[in-house]
């Protein structure tokens, strides 16, 4: 088996300049995302990168699906064992939002979800929305120090709120209409939502 010392030195003289300054910055950003304090400036500004060029937006007024009882008929779950139901935000402005804790994507948004829930979660009701074990959910949480109020699913989803992918994100009027939908994950922690917003709260 080969000596430390000489992978260093096949390393040295199999790798290119540019090779050799690449994987000095990869061990590098792998060394400080494992400690905990840089790990969070790294992520958020990652975020930052991924998510500011993909802001959401207002439907034109005949795409917006309206939402009938049935749709509003639908149990979710606080808990295993504490039941929530989707009707009692009838007339409020919704933020849904559907995720797992294993998508990345997901989790990429999360920090700008917290900042706009700080913001209006007095104001719009933010559900979101998983299938995940509720124990594994609340750890994650827990451990990442989010506050957001989360869901489970019951044994149905209706119809108008199916997706194909996560995360998906559905903007819901005080009438009942879905007036932004969005697939995949978006800074809402922006100019853009809070236009939405501060429109629907009119």
């Amino acid at each position: 088996m080969a000596t430390l010392k000489e992978r260093f030195s096949k390393w040295k003289e199999t790798r290119s300049k540019w090779q050799k300054a690449g994987d000095i910055i990869f061990w590098l950003l792998l060394i400080l995302l494992i400690i905990p304090g840089p790990r969070k400036v790294i992520s958020t500004a990652v975020n930052k990168v991924v998510l500011n060029v993909k802001n959401p937006g207002i439907e034109k007024e005949e795409n917006q699906q309206q939402l009938h009882d049935l749709d509003y008929n639908w149990t979710l779950a606080w808990s295993a064992d504490e039941p929530f139901y989707f009707s009692d935000l009838r007339e409020e402005v919704v933020f849904l939002n559907f995720w797992a804790t294993w998508c990345p994507p997901c989790v990429a948004e999360l920090p700008e979800i917290q900042r706009a829930y700080e913001r209006y979660g007095d104001q719009i009701a933010f559900v979101l929305v998983t299938n995940q074990d509720p124990a594994v959910v609340e750890d994650f949480m827990d451990k990442h120090g989010y506050r957001l109020p989360v869901f489970y699913m019951g044994p149905k989803t209706p119809e108008i709120f199916n997706h194909r992918a996560l995360p998906t994100t559905f903007i819901i009027s005080r009438e009942g209409k879905i007036v932004s939908k969005k697939t995949g994950a978006a800074n809402w922690d922006s100019k853009a939502t809070y236009k939405i917003f501060e429109e629907l709260l009119k």
